[in-house]
C-alpha cells in the first residue's frame, strides 16, 4: 500500500508544487498592466493554495490609513470576512478559520497586503510559502512595471522639453514658448487644465499661458490656495477622489483619483509666477511623488524660459536705450551746438545790418532757430525717456487684462497664430475695439464669475471668441452693445456667431477674412 501523501501543515513544496508555482511565476511575469496582474496574482495565490476566498489590498500612499485598490476572489462585497479582512483580523472566527496574510514589499516600501481565508484544512508551512512568493513576485512585477511607467515618462518629458527648447533657438517669443509647454504638461498628466499665472502690478491675477477647458473656473475654485502660493508659499500638492468608498470597508477599487498641484516658479522677476496643475492623473504605476518631481522640473525650464526672455528684453532694451542716448547725445553735442553758433553769428549780423527789413528777417531767422534749438531738445528727453511701443500682440493682452477691475476677476487671454503678422493699423484697430465692447457688455449684462478671450489667426482668418460663464443670452431677440461688433464684421466681410455655453454662458464668435 502507498503511503499517505504528507499533511500540508507538516511538509513544504514538493515537486509538483515546484512546477506548478514557476508557471504561476511565469504567468505573473508576463503580465503587463498592474490592476490585472493583482487579480491575476490573487486567483493564483487561491489557487496555488487551496484557499477558498482571498483579498489584496493596495495602500493609498496620498490617504494612509486607506486602501487605493481591494480585490476579491470569491467574496462578495457584503460578505462580514471582507470586514474582517480589512481590519487586518488574523485571529480563527468561527467558520471562516484562519487568515493567512503576506506582505507585498516594492523597493523595500509595503506596497499591499495578501490574505487569503475559509481553507479546507488549516494552512501550514505548505501554504505559507506560496503565499509569500506569490507576494513577492507581485512585488518584483509591480516594481518592474513602475520603472517602466517612470522611463515612460520621463521620456514624454524630455520629448516635451525638447520640442519647446526648439522655440528658443532664435529668440524667445512667450505666447509661443509657454502655451506648448502648458499643453504638453497638460498631455503627459492627462490634466483638465494646466495654467501659468502671474499678478499684474494693480493687484489680480495674469495669465501668462493656458490650455484645457473650464481655465476661468479652475482659476476662481482655486482662488485661495493659488493667492497664498503667489505670496511666497512652497508648493501645495493635494489629491482628491471621485469614488471614495461609502464607508471604511467596502471591498471595492477607489476611482477617480487625481491630484492638483500649485508649483510655484524661481525666476529672476520680481512678479511671481505659479504652475497651475488641476485634476491631473498619475501614468498607471507612476507613484503621486513622481508626478511632484516632474512637475518641480517643468517649472524649473519655466523658470528658465521666463529668465532668458526678461535677459533678452533687458538686452534690447539696452541697446535701444544706448542708440537712443547716442543719438540724443548726438543731437545736444553737435547738431544744437552748431545750430546755437549759426545762431550768434545771425545775431551779430542783424546788429551790423542798415537796412530795416534785412535786420527784421535775421531776427526772425533767429526766432526759428531757437525753437528748432527747443524742438530737438524735447526730441532729445522723449528719446531718453520712451523705451518704444508694443506689440499687436502685447496690446491685446494688455487691453484685455486692464478689464480685471472691472469684471472683478482676471480674464484668460489666449493668442494663437501669427499675429504680430497683421501689419494693418485698421484691422489692429478693429480687433481691439470688438474685444472691447465683448468685454465691457459682459461686465454690464453677464454677472460672470469668469472669461476666456481667444485670438487666432490661421491661413484665411482672423478669429476672436469671448466666452463667459454668465447668466447666458436674453430669451427676448432685443441685442444689447452688439450692433456695432457686427458693422464691424459685415465691414470687413466677416461674421459675428452667438451661442449658449452649457450649463450656461455666452459664446461670441467675431471672424473675418485675412
Amino acid at each position: 500500500m502507498d503511503a499517505p501523501p504528507p499533511r500540508a501543515d507538516t511538509a513544504y513544496p514538493g515537486q509538483t508544487d515546484s512546477v506548478a508555482m514557476l508557471h504561476a511565476l511565469r504567468e505573473i511575469a508576463a503580465t503587463d498592466d498592474a490592476r490585472d496582474l493583482l487579480r491575476r496574482a490573487l486567483t493564483i495565490a487561491c489557487r496555488s493554495t487551496g484557499a477558498a476566498a482571498g483579498l489584496l489590498g493596495v495602500h493609498d500612499e496620498a490617504h494612509p490609513g486607506e486602501l487605493a485598490q481591494v480585490h476579491r476572489h470569491r467574496l462578495d462585497p457584503g460578505d462580514p470576512l471582507v470586514r474582517r479582512l480589512l481590519r487586518g483580523q488574523l485571529e480563527d472566527v468561527g467558520d471562516d478559520g484562519p487568515v493567512l496574510r503576506a506582505d507585498i514589499l516594492v523597493d523595500g516600501d509595503h506596497y499591499g497586503t495578501l490574505q487569503l481565508a475559509r481553507w479546507p484544512q488549516p494552512p501550514g508551512p505548505r501554504e505559507r510559502v506560496l503565499a509569500e512568493t506569490v507576494a513577492a513576485a507581485v512585488g518584483l512585477q509591480v516594481d518592474t512595471l513602475r520603472q517602466r511607467r517612470i522611463s515612460e515618462l520621463h521620456e514624454r518629458v524630455t520629448q516635451a522639453v525638447w520640442e519647446v527648447d526648439r522655440t528658443l533657438v532664435d529668440e524667445v517669443d512667450l505666447d509661443v514658448s509657454l502655451p506648448l509647454l502648458a499643453a504638453r504638461v497638460r498631455e503627459i498628466t492627462g490634466a483638465d487644465v494646466v495654467v501659468l499665472v502671474g499678478t499684474r502690478d494693480e493687484g489680480g491675477h495674469r495669465v501668462l499661458a493656458a490650455s484645457g477647458e473650464m481655465v476661468g473656473q479652475a482659476l476662481a475654485e482655486l482662488g485661495p490656495d493659488l493667492t497664498e502660493v503667489l505670496r511666497g508659499s512652497s508648493a501645495h500638492h493635494w489629491t482628491t477622489t471621485t469614488g471614495h468608498p461609502a464607508g471604511p470597508v467596502t471591498g471595492r477599487l477607489q476611482e477617480g483619483l487625481v491630484g492638483t498641484s500649485l508649483v510655484p516658479l524661481d525666476t529672476r522677476g520680481t512678479s511671481p509666477v505659479v504652475l497651475v496643475v488641476h485634476r491631473w492623473r498619475p501614468p498607471q504605476g507612476v507613484s503621486h511623488q513622481r508626478v511632484h518631481d516632474v512637475l518641480s522640473a517643468v517649472a524649473l525650464h519655466a523658470s528658465i524660459i521666463l529668465d532668458r526672455e526678461q535677459g533678452e528684453r533687458e538686452h534690447d532694451l539696452l541697446t535701444l536705450l544706448e542708440d537712443r542716448d547716442r543719438i540724443a547725445r548726438d543731437l545736444h553735442d553737435l547738431v544744437i551746438q552748431r545750430l546755437f553758433a549759426v545762431g550768434l553769428t545771425l545775431q551779430g549780423a542783424a546788429r551790423r545790418a542798415v537796412r530795416p527789413e534785412v535786420m527784421e528777417r535775421l531776427e526772425n531767422a533767429v526766432a526759428e532757430l531757437d525753437q528748432t534749438i527747443r524742438d530737438i531738445r524735447a526730441t532729445i528727453f522723449e528719446l531718453r525717456h520712451h523705451p518704444g511701443a508694443g506689440t499687436f500682440r502685447a496690446d491685446l493682452r494688455q487691453l484685455v487684462e486692464s478689464y480685471g477691475p472691472t469684471l472683478g476677476f482676471a480674464p484668460v487671454v489666449m493668442l494663437t497664430g501669427p499675429l504680430d503678422a497683421i501689419t494693418d493699423d485698421e484691422s489692429q484697430t478693429q480687433v481691439l475695439m470688438v474685444v472691447r465692447e465683448a468685454l465691457s457688455n459682459v461686465a454690464r449684462h453677464a454677472h460672470a464669475t469668469s472669461v476666456t478671450v481667444e485670438t487666432e489667426v490661421t491661413g484665411e482668418q482672423l478669429v476672436v471668441t469671448v466666452t463667459d460663464d454668465g447668466v447666458g443670452l436674453p430669451d427676448s431677440s432685443v441685442e444689447s452693445g452688439l450692433a456695432n461688433v457686427r458693422a464691424r464684421a459685415r465691414e470687413h466681410g466677416g461674421v459675428v456667431e452667438l451661442s449658449r455655453v452649457e450649463p450656461h454662458g455666452t459664446c461670441l464668435r467675431w471672424s473675418v477674412p485675412v
